[in-house]
């Protein structure tokens, strides 16, 4: 059976993740980290854009052609991919598996400190990679290129469990131990908040090299 690997937490970290504890006696072990445009975003509009049309809705239509999320593929759609990690490359199909929204109850026993839980509900999202050939990796790291977005420039909060959380596993645990063989999928799942009435868009490969960056739209 495969572990939750240290570089799989440390990608989630970079992707604007939380690390979340059992309550006890013990500090937290994780603490918030803030979204990277947190500073020019308020109240869910970017700035330099306009909540009035005009030349702020053109802003938006065009941060949403950068971000991909103007030709985000829907919630049941496949699409290829190649991963490629120290100079080898696997042929992937990527989808979404599903997207469930849970609530805060689920987080009884949690430290929610820094999380914002008024107004937003929590998404566990899982998503499918299946190997069609190439690199067989011992421990496969492709879930660490997605990322999550509730609208143009506006990236979702994500929340990294340090304990097991039985309604969404970072790590699929039917994943065979071993090499990663042609015809295996992967299917992590991830924790986003999203605020309430708001869309959730996946966007997968936009670091790597030579990959187009694929968007699904998972929720909305």
């Amino acid at each position: 059976m495969r572990t939750k690997t240290t570089a799989r937490a440390i990608a989630a970290a970079a992707v604007l993740t939380l690390a979340l504890t059992a309550c006890n006696d013990e500090d937290p072990m994780g603490a918030p980290t803030a979204p990277a445009d947190a500073s020019s975003t308020t109240g869910g509009s970017t700035t330099g854009g306009s909540t009035a049309g005009g030349a702020g809705e053109a802003g938006d239509a065009g941060a949403a052609e950068d971000d991909g999320l103007g030709q985000a593929l829907g919630a049941d759609e496949a699409a290829d991919a190649t991963f490629e990690d120290d100079g080898e490359s696997t042929q992937l199909e990527i989808k979404p598996e599903k997207a469930v929204k849970g609530s805060w109850a689920d987080f009884e026993g949690f430290d929610l400190k820094g999380v914002e839980t008024k107004g937003t509900v929590p998404y566990y999202v899982t998503m499918a990679f299946t190997s069609k050939g190439g690199a067989e990796p011992w421990i496969p790291t492709w879930g660490n290129e997605d990322e999550a977005l509730v609208g143009p420039g506006e990236p979702a909060q994500g929340i990294n469990m340090l304990d097991d959380f039985a309604k969404c596993p970072g790590v699929d645990k039917n994943v065979p131990s071993g090499k990663f063989k042609k015809g295996t999928t992967d299917r992590p799942c991830d924790i986003y908040v999203v605020p309430e009435g708001k869309p959730l868009y996946i966007r997968w490969g936009a670091d790597i090299e030579g990959q187009k960056p694929l968007v699904w739209k998972v929720v909305g």
